[in-house]
């Protein structure tokens, strides 16, 4: 009686939560001994819903190798009584449900009714209204996990949601695990090549950062200067790049970091004559030290030269010495609010995102604790500033995957307006729009903010999204417009706010691509076809593929007109995202474009030459471009180009599943590719239960199970509820 599921349990309120994380127990399974017993007695939520077998660990084999948070159900205590209580109580219940008392009735009657069902302590049942409140509240408790807690290399977890890159390469490294022991399985032996894309494969639950390696900032004096000239060759560097081209921009460039074009005063040549506005200019040094520090880190362009303690930390050590304690809010004033937003880019510039969404955090909440989100005391330098803080705190959100420190609604505070100068306005009042349209997608698409949402309502909100992407570029100024082949505009920031632009539409429509291309690599090894055209959402994975070589063509246009080809982390971060895209691209569609091939090759080439420099974040982007396009290459030539010599019909799909269950060549792969797991990962397997081989091994039917499942998924389950 208590294994099985009444009628009424279909309709109740919180039904569709509770479908979603477990499903019912199956009233006619039989009976089996726990001693006879193939399977756990309690799989994990996870496997639950998907019907696979799970190993009963904490976490299991399938959540582990997902870096999903495992997930068992509450164990629910069972009393035991005698059959005569049990009637008893039946009988009493009986009574108190036909019992009508009367406003004027006997208390002492009720009395001796509710008597006995206290004495056995059994609860009274609860109202509507809580039973409301209950449901709302199992809703809540019932959402799936979502996004990923990746280990850098380190072995520090930190969270990344749906939106952050790192996040959904994790997803991409978990899809290609999965399939690699069948594209393996027709013509080639496992191997350990730099080129076989194995390395790939053992990153899954892994992402590259250095945030938990701290900058080494020496002893400085906070009050020395470069010369004149060296400062103003270093301002003149900084505002091309993240400003205004030193005038040059039409657009006024995409932030505004104040006045840029003078130096300041040597504080050793010309001290300052003494009360409170002579501890003002010594802590506007540290706006200075920031910039000179960043202006560093754009001139480190040679073989090795982005070693530790040559990427501008001296700087950045006399700027932290002058501005104190970043949580030491009694210290602030509302013009620290530009340094800390540009010590935030620059940490980006260091690969140290956390670090600066701490910053961009802190420089948010000061600005709000002196009213400038709704205007109080605030000039158009001040608004400006804010506005600035306000698209790097989107930006962050969106990168990271986090929620955005404050929301439009709360914002009172005017558009930026043209003045007498300074740069033009339309270039920052531009990503102010594209950045609440990013802070839209982060919230309404991927449920960062929002729970409980249906399909209908998913997909609405992804044309939605999709519809003031189209609108904003529509409505940009004349300054701003951009065509969609080279030759581009010479304004830099235009051209980085229009690959920002793609960026998103990559964001937006990249799982239903993802989606699409894990159903058509099912399909195929399912039954032995498919057709990527049949898809309901083809026009919209054409265009993403169409936006994704845009932002090629635009990245390596901006490295033409940049000062020794120099790219900036952003840029990197859109072009390495767009490579990925014409990678999925090229797994299931039959026709490329021989451009294609060149643009993927073009990517590897900006991080190849960028882990050059020395750059670790270089080298890993590479490194995984490489590895991505080797496990591409060998899909495509499995799926479509007829074998491995190129001159054989392809296997059909159900036959490599078939000669899976029959042969070894499964294990001796899932071993291969174990033992190029990391130290640590190694460690972890070791203490966790294993049946037939490593930890990573999958077996025959849940590989069956996998495909049956990416090929019956929902377009909108990303969104939803990242179960993919």
């Amino acid at each position: 009686m208590a294994g099985t599921s009444s009628p009424a349990s279909s309709t109740s309120p919180n039904s569709a939560s509770h479908k979603r994380q477990r499903l019912p127990v199956n009233p006619r399974r039989n009976k089996v001994p726990e001693d006879k017993r193939r399977r756990v007695a309690t799989a994990c939520n996870h496997c639950n819903v998907r019907r696979v077998k799970c190993s009963g660990d904490n976490p299991c084999r399938q959540c582990l190798r997902a870096s999903r948070e495992c997930q068992y159900p509450e164990a629910v205590e069972k009393v035991t009584v005698t059959k005569t209580e049990w009637e008893r109580l039946k009988r009493r219940c009986a009574e108190l449900e036909s019992l009508d008392v009367s406003r004027n009735g006997s208390a002492s009657q009720e009395q001796h009714l509710l008597s006995p069902v206290t004495a056995h302590n059994i609860p009274p049942t609860p109202s509507p209204l809580c039973l409301k409140a209950d449901g709302l509240t199992h809703e809540h408790t019932s959402q799936p996990t979502e996004g990923r807690l990746l280990q850098d290399t380190d072995g520090t977890a930190r969270y990344l949601g749906e939106t952050s890159g790192a996040t959904f390469l994790d997803n991409l490294k978990s899809f290609m695990f999965t399939i690699f022991p069948l594209a393996f399985q027709h013509g080639h032996p496992a191997t350990h090549t730099p080129e076989s894309g194995t390395a790939f494969l053992a990153s899954v639950g892994r992402y590259q950062t250095q945030d938990s390696r701290p900058l080494q900032l020496p002893a400085v004096d906070p009050m020395w200067l470069p010369s004149r000239t060296e400062m103003t060759f270093m301002l003149a560097a900084l505002r091309y790049f993240i400003q205004d081209g030193n005038g040059d921009f039409q657009s006024g460039g995409v932030f505004f970091w104040g006045d840029l074009s003078t130096v300041p005063l040597d504080p050793r040549v010309d001290p300052p004559t003494g009360g409170p506005g002579a501890d003002a200019q010594q802590r506007n040094l540290a706006f200075f030290h920031t910039a000179f520090a960043f202006a560093t880190h754009l001139d480190l362009t040679t073989a090795n030269s982005k070693l530790d303690g040559k990427l501008g930390e001296t700087f950045f050590a006399r700027a932290r010495m002058l501005l104190g304690n970043p949580l030491d809010i009694t210290t602030y004033i509302s013009n620290d609010v530009s340094v800390l937003a540009l010590m935030a880019l620059y940490l980006v510039e260091n690969n140290r995102r956390d670090a600066a969404y701490i910053y961009i955090s802190t420089a948010m909440h000061i600005s709000i604790m002196n009213g400038v989100h709704r205007g109080w005391s605030v000039d158009e330098v001040g608004k400006r500033t804010f506005w600035t803080v306000y698209i790097l705190d989107r930006w962050l959100s969106c990168l990271m995957g986090r929620p955005p420190t404050i929301l439009d609604d709360a914002i009172r505070l005017e558009m930026p307006e043209d003045t007498p100068g300074m740069p033009p306005a339309a270039g920052l009042t531009a990503n102010i729009e594209l950045a609440r349209i990013s802070g839209y997608i982060v919230c309404s698409s991927y449920r960062v903010t929002q729970r409980g949402q249906t399909a209908d309502r998913v997909e609405c909100y992804l044309h939605r999204a999709l519809e003031l992407l189209s609108n904003w570029r529509l409505n940009l100024p004349a300054s701003l417009q951009l065509s969609d082949d080279p030759p581009f505009s010479s304004d830099r920031a235009c051209c980085a706010l229009h690959m920002a632009q793609g960026q998103l539409i990559i964001l937006t429509v990249r799982p239903i691509f993802f989606m699409a291309v894990k159903k058509a690599v099912a399909d195929w090894f399912v039954s032995g076809q498919w057709d990527i055209e049949d898809h309901a959402q083809i026009t919209l994975i054409r265009n993403c593929s169409d936006v994704a070589r845009r932002n090629l063509r635009l990245g390596r246009w901006l490295g033409g007109i940049s000062p020794a080809g120099k790219l900036l982390l952003p840029d990197l971060h859109h072009i390495f995202n767009a490579a990925i895209i014409l990678m999925l691209h090229h797994i299931v569609f039959i026709n490329l474009r021989t451009k294609d091939v060149v643009d993927v090759a073009f990517a590897i080439e900006c991080f190849e030459k960028e882990a050059g420099t020395g750059s670790k974040y270089g080298k890993d982007c590479a490194k995984v471009l490489q590895d991505l396009w080797a496990l591409v290459q060998r899909l495509r030539n499995l799926m479509i180009d007829g074998g491995s010599n190129g001159k054989d019909l392809p296997l059909p799909g159900e036959h490599i599943l078939a000669s899976l269950s029959n042969t070894g060549a499964h294990a001796s792969i899932g071993a291969s590719i174990g033992s190029l797991a990391a130290p640590h990962t190694r460690d972890s397997q070791q203490s966790q239960p294993q049946t037939g081989g490593l930890l990573y091994q999958p077996q025959y039917h849940e590989l069956a199970t996998e495909l049956a499942t990416w090929i019956n998924s929902d377009d909108m389950q990303f969104y939803n509820n990242f179960l993919i």
